[in-house]
């Protein structure tokens, strides 16, 4: 049987331009490329303080409709026929502007709404072009913790360059302890209640973590608010 004729140049030429083309996306992207292309869900939530929502749209949000409080509804789990009054609403995230803050001011001070099954309701809040983003909810818990929320925000992030079998610069992410260590160098990467840490200045947007971890404004604001707000608590 004669030999295959080889693949025509042109064929060679565009199968090594995709292979170029995917290295260099992975040196761009870092150890997580597969979930660069995963789209972000339509909304997440997640507590900011005792008192304050961070909510997370798909998309940039026209600045005042994001901003008008009667377009959320947020209630407990256990009673959604009581929602609780929202004050107002901001647009906290400076980079891309999916990241709208609700404050609460029944919860201030109230131990008994940590680690409470709540959900949010948004309502036709626009996009920067001007088309509403209809209705949309998500439930969440409030109060942040490792066990709770962090765990799976570092698993999923970070702990694929960070955890046992690729210990990049020598900090960890794949367990609560780990996360306290000092890395190349004291101090710890963590230190409770400290938003200027290693790991939060890290994982600002725009710097190194933020990129490699493909984090969002939101993951950000738990991470930072986890550590300053909630102590870093387990």
């Amino acid at each position: 049987m004669p030999n295959e004729a080889p693949a025509d140049p042109p064929a060679r030429i565009a199968a090594a331009a995709l292979l170029f083309a995917f290295a260099a996306g992975a040196l761009l992207w870092g150890c997580d490329t597969a979930r660069i292309l995963a789209p972000p869900p339509p909304v997440r939530a997640a507590s900011a303080a005792t008192y304050a929502v961070d909510v997370e749209f798909a998309e940039p949000l026209d600045r005042s409709s994001a901003q008008d409080p009667s377009h959320y509804v947020l209630y407990p789990v256990a009673a959604p026929s009581a929602p609780v009054s929202i004050a107002s609403a901001t647009l906290v995230d400076t980079l891309y502007g999916r990241v709208v803050q609700l404050l609460v001011p029944a919860w201030l001070g109230d131990p008994a709404i940590d680690g409470v099954d709540v959900t949010v309701e948004t309502h036709g809040v626009r996009d920067l072009n001007g088309h509403s983003t209809g209705n949309r909810s998500v439930t969440f818990r409030t109060g942040l913790g490792y066990v709770s929320s962090m765990q799976a925000l570092f698993d999923g992030r970070c702990s694929g360059c960070h955890g046992a079998a690729r210990v990049e610069g020598n900090y960890r992410t794949d367990s609560y302890a780990a996360l306290f260590g000092n890395g190349v160098a004291p101090p710890a990467d963590i230190i409770a209640g400290d938003p200027n840490c290693l790991t939060v200045i890290k994982c600002k947007p725009r710097n190194s973590m933020f990129n490699d971890g493909n984090l969002s404004y939101l993951d950000f604001e738990m991470i930072r608010n986890w550590v300053s707000i909630y102590s870093a608590r387990p």
